[in-house]
């Protein structure tokens, strides 16, 4: 919505208001330099947002050294850092699919991710916002209703853990985890491996 106004203010309104101030003495002047102005500053405009774009499109793909060690850029958003999180994930042999609570007014979107036996449901956090008992419990009864084996609240705010969210977690089940600790999830379901060859 602030581009669309930005644009009418460039584009439109601030033209024709120097159209009406200018006097007619002055309008040949105006006619060689106005195109250029607009066109400058709708070139100004273009390059800032492709800017914007281009990090923002960095940020929300990993690269292969963030997928192998967990160490992401502390200025993720939420959804950026669901995507990391997922990338992750399929990185270490994780199969993810995206799964919302039964309940259709809950926004949160969990993801799923299942390796042989064991199926995990994550909730990601950006700076303990999800961290509250009740928000706690909620998310440990959708997943199970999903079909999750395990309940991860992942983190990735620094400081101490939040008191009233560990023994929460550990009444619900869920593992409280922050982004440097992600290979702990291998315990929980160690990652296939070649099956050796016969000798024959």
């Amino acid at each position: 919505m602030g581009c669309l106004v930005v644009s009418f203010l460039v584009l439109f309104a601030f033209p024709m208001t120097l159209v009406v101030m200018v006097d007619r003495a002055e309008r040949p002047f105006m006619t060689e330099t106005l195109p250029l102005t607009l066109a400058l500053i709708v070139a100004l405009l273009l390059i800032a947002r492709l800017l914007r774009v281009r990090r923002a499109r960095r940020l929300r793909t990993p690269s292969a050294s963030a997928l192998a060690e967990p160490n992401w850029p502390a200025d993720l958003s939420r959804a950026e850092l669901e995507g990391y999180a997922i990338a992750w994930l399929r990185a270490h042999g994780w199969a993810v699919t995206l799964g919302s609570g039964p309940d259709p007014k809950a926004e949160a979107v969990y993801i799923l991710a299942r390796r042989g036996a064991v199926t995990l449901g994550v909730l990601c956090d950006q700076e303990f916002e999800e961290f509250n008992p009740a928000i706690i419990r909620t998310f440990a009864l959708d997943i199970g209703v999903l079909g999750a084996t395990q309940a991860v609240l992942l983190t990735m705010a620094p400081g101490p853990l939040p008191h009233p969210a560990e023994p929460a977690a550990r009444a619900a089940g869920v593992r409280l985890l922050r982004v440097a600790e992600l290979a702990e999830l291998d315990a929980l379901a160690p990652a296939a491996t070649e099956p050796a060859e016969v000798a024959g």
